[in-house]
């Protein structure tokens, strides 16, 4: 098979249900949920998941999780396609979170998605043209409504495309774990797959 949508409804810190209560940021209202396509790769978003930032904790008091451990995976695939935005800019090159596969034989593999490169703040300044992040295996995945009432500041979102060093051995489990750093990662759908899935 090409791709498996993942289930990671038991593991989201905020469900897509919340999105609408967001009023102080009326981009959350338009932000795609359910199943969707985007450059090729189908993904099931159905909220997000969202790690421990440095400035969400001391700046807005949102003190996410430092670590969510054992998402199910139980299968082999090429690829681990990852939907994802941010709170929060850090310098570049800045490890932002860790995405750990957990495989059937005991070994494990620690993937680092980094600020510039993979993850970018999900507020774009609208004077600009809108950027992506700067990697060869991520790209900007949607740009849509506005963070503010007054001013037009657009919501993006960015997809990483992480490469399964043993594609032949079953990866049991995800866990994914902070960096640490001033930016919060916000995870919202994984597909696992086959390489070469995103346009």
């Amino acid at each position: 098979h090409q791709a498996a949508l993942l289930d990671l409804t038991t593991n989201y810190t905020t469900p897509v249900s919340y999105f609408d209560k967001i009023t102080q940021f009326p981009a959350w209202k338009t932000v795609p949920r359910g199943h969707q396509v985007f450059d090729g790769v189908p993904l099931d978003i159905e909220g997000m998941i969202c790690l421990w930032g440095e400035d969400n904790a001391t700046r807005l008091h949102l003190v996410f999780p430092e670590k969510i451990l054992g998402i199910v995976m139980q299968q082999k695939f090429e690829t681990l396609y990852v939907y994802h935005g941010s709170f929060f800019s850090s310098p570049d090159g800045t490890p932002v979170c860790e995405v750990v596969f957990r495989y059937a034989d005991g070994s494990s593999a620690t993937n680092q998605m980094l600020y510039g490169k993979d993850v970018i703040d999900w507020v774009a300044n609208s004077n600009k043209p809108i950027k992506g992040p700067r990697g060869s295996r991520s790209k900007l995945a949607w740009v849509g409504g506005s963070f503010s009432t007054t001013r037009n500041q657009p919501l993006r979102l960015c997809l990483t495309a992480i490469e399964n060093p043993q594609p032949l051995v079953e990866v049991e489990t995800i866990d994914l774990y902070s960096c640490k750093s001033r930016t919060a990662a916000c995870i919202m759908a994984m597909t696992p797959g086959k390489s070469g899935l995103m346009l």
